[in-house]
């Protein structure tokens, strides 16, 4: 059988049929639009108030890290050496043997000096012994004075003879010690300057130690630099990605020909796991004071090549590029356009915001 509807029938029934899906999908429609319209929700951020006072104008230069100490190790005496204790690049303490030489020709003559020690020695008490009698027979004027001075004489003669014996044999004995050359103070080998065989003479040197708890930085400075510097003043130094403080020493009176800049020392002060030869970047004072806005370092970043800070201002980030124009410990003098006394300026969290994004804190 066959049924035939009206055309406004039809269209009723197509309505009562499609009107379950026009209403699920209108609500989809409309919080879609909300989300459109609302954004992504604010980043959330630290802030610190913006304030003024008196910086520095400082300089980066590029310096490199030095050992304060380095002893050249060198024997006393000569003789060929018969074992090495160290390797280069080993850390040795103080008074650790490093290299002890022959020594069986110093023995040898040591023997012989102590016997003849050991004879002027008996030779004194037999002299001694004669004078005592000699001198009893003198106060009975049973000798001549000249038999009693000759025998005084004799003892006195004698007994300086068994100090200079001494003192050979003193010396012989240090000599001996000294074949056992050890290290002057807990540090690195840099370099190993013998090998087992190899004669050594009398100060020939056979290794180099540094003492790497006592570094300095070396930085090469132009002249007028210097007029702002000032015996003990902490520097700052940035070397193996740490912060370091640094005190100034003194700058080394020689001038290079060619640059025109002087050395300038620096001492690191709790300064661990550095190497001589690692670069270090110091700041160094390069101008007057200057009174000026100080924002937290942290505050200022680099983007698109340039210095910026992020100001936090009815609830967005307005980024404002800066000019860097000085130091005061932690903070860091500014100059921008719109920058005001007390304005809020974002510290934390502004590497991943952008110019006019939402922001809370």
């Amino acid at each position: 059988m066959i049924l035939y509807f009206s055309k406004p029938l039809l269209y009723v029934l197509l309505l009562v049929l499609l009107s379950p899906v026009i209403l699920h999908a209108a609500p989809d429609k409309e919080s879609d639009s909300q989300l459109q319209h609302s954004g992504p929700p604010p980043m959330l951020v630290e802030v610190s108030l913006i304030t003024r006072g008196i910086a520095e104008p400082m300089v980066e230069l590029v310096g490199s890290i030095r050992y304060a100490r380095v002893s050249r190790v060198a024997a006393e005496v000569g003789g060929i050496v018969d074992t090495i204790h160290f390797t280069a690049g080993a850390r040795v303490n103080a008074g650790q043997p490093l290299v002890k030489l022959r020594s069986d020709l110093l023995e040898a003559r040591l023997a012989g000096t102590r016997a003849n020690h050991r004879q002027a020695q008996l030779e004194l008490e037999r002299a001694d012994k004669d004078l005592r009698r000699i001198k009893a027979l003198f106060a009975d004027k049973s000798v001549s004075e000249s038999l009693y001075d000759e025998n005084y004489y004799r003892v006195l003669a004698q007994t300086k003879r068994v100090i200079a014996l001494k003192a050979i044999l003193d010396y012989q004995q240090l000599q001996i010690q000294k074949t056992q050359i050890n290290a002057p103070f807990d540090g690195l080998v840099q370099a190993k300057l013998t090998e087992q065989g190899e004669w050594v003479a009398a100060g020939g040197k056979v290794a180099v130690i540094a003492d790497d708890q006592q570094l300095e930085v070396e930085v090469d400075v132009q002249r007028h630099l210097l007029d702002f510097l000032e015996a003990g003043r902490q520097i700052s130094v940035r070397s193996a990605g740490q912060d370091y403080t640094g005190l100034f020493v003194n700058f080394l009176p020689q001038g290079n020909i060619a640059t025109r800049s002087f050395t300038v020392k620096l001492k690191l002060e709790q300064a661990q796991g550095l190497i001589a030869g690692m670069q270090a970047y110091v700041s160094l004072p390069s101008g007057s004071k200057i009174n000026s806005f100080l924002v937290p370092r942290d505050a200022v970043i680099n983007q698109f090549g340039k210095q910026i800070v992020f100001l936090a201002v009815e609830g967005k980030a307005k980024m404002v590029t800066v000019q860097i124009l000085g130091h005061q410990g932690m903070l860091v003098a500014v100059k921008g356009p719109g920058l005001t006394d007390d304005q809020q300026v974002v510290t934390k969290g502004n590497e991943r915001i952008r110019d006019g994004q939402a922001i809370r804190f």
